[in-house]
């Protein structure tokens, strides 16, 4: 009798270590099980496509397979459109996005000119950006800017709108912590406003790069030079479907890596700043 613990006893240490592990196997399983429902709910998409497309012509709606012979023929110039559908939407969306930030972060320091302001912001957002698409084109030519613009326009206000909201919501505690410390206004804004506000920028940043997608097809429909867009335009113009469908499918595919790129940064965020999602 030595006073050391049995060989079966089971330490707090190996209990933490035990429920570590099977916590992190039934992540793994969740993550597989969703990853293998959503392949189902793909072939299940594609296998409905493939079976109504052959109740019509290929004319009028391609099957998955002419889809993939249209993108092969067509690679060439889908591919072009392509980087200049992702070019237009960067820029517009970082302009959109930049100007959102800044005037979100104004108008959130104080009430009185937020709701002064609020209702003409939703009149801006109630008017369909893409209705102005002719107009900006004739003012600013068919190159890259009215894409831009309209890009710009489109994705500003969910950005400016959760801008508003995150700045407003301050945790009260931390709010008289700083001041007791003596923080200035600056200092108030910069590291507790401001880094507050991360989780609902970057959920405004999610919406605002999805429109911004939008608007520059719509404005690439109009202009019809380059572009996506452009592209859909000319195989609609030839009665080319297939060669339509393929560059809807690359729309798609860059819509989707913008919205995904968009979560990453967001989770890169608010791991850094330690900090939770907006609440629903």
């Amino acid at each position: 009798m030595n006073g050391s613990p049995a060989p079966d006893t089971i330490t707090r240490e190996a209990l933490w270590v035990s429920e570590t592990r099977a916590v992190a196997a039934a992540a793994r399983r969740r993550r597989l099980g969703y990853g293998l429902t959503r392949l189902l709910v793909l072939a299940s998409v594609v296998a409905t496509w493939q079976a109504v497309a052959t109740r019509y012509d290929s004319t009028l709606l391609p099957g998955p397979l002419e889809v993939y012979r249209g993108l092969v023929r067509g690679w060439s110039v889908i591919g072009d459109a392509a980087i200049a559908t992702t070019a237009e939407i960067a820029i517009g969306f970082a302009i959109g996005g930049a100007a959102g930030v800044v005037l979100g972060a104004l108008l959130g320091q104080s009430r009185s000119a937020q709701r002064i302001c609020h209702p003409y912001l939703v009149l801006y957002q109630a008017i369909p950006k893409t209705g102005f698409a002719p107009m900006i084109v004739l003012v600013l030519g068919f190159g890259m800017m009215p894409k831009v613009a309209l890009a710009a326009m489109s994705s500003i206000f969910p950005v400016l709108e959760n801008t508003i909201i995150g700045v407003q919501r301050v945790d009260e505690d931390s709010l008289r912590l700083f001041r007791g410390l003596g923080a200035s206004p600056l200092q108030l804004f910069f590291k507790l406003r401001l880094i507050s506000a991360l989780p609902h920028i970057t959920t405004g940043m999610r919406a605002g790069v999805v429109l911004a997608t939008v608007s520059v097809v719509v404005a690439e429909f109009v202009a019809g030079r380059i572009g996506l867009g452009a592209v859909m335009m000319v195989g609609t113009a030839q009665l080319d479907t297939a060669l339509v469908f393929a560059a809807l499918l690359v729309l798609t595919l860059v819509g989707l890596a913008y919205y995904f790129a968009a979560l990453l940064v967001e989770g890169a965020v608010l791991r850094w700043f330690n900090l939770a999602p907006p609440a629903a």
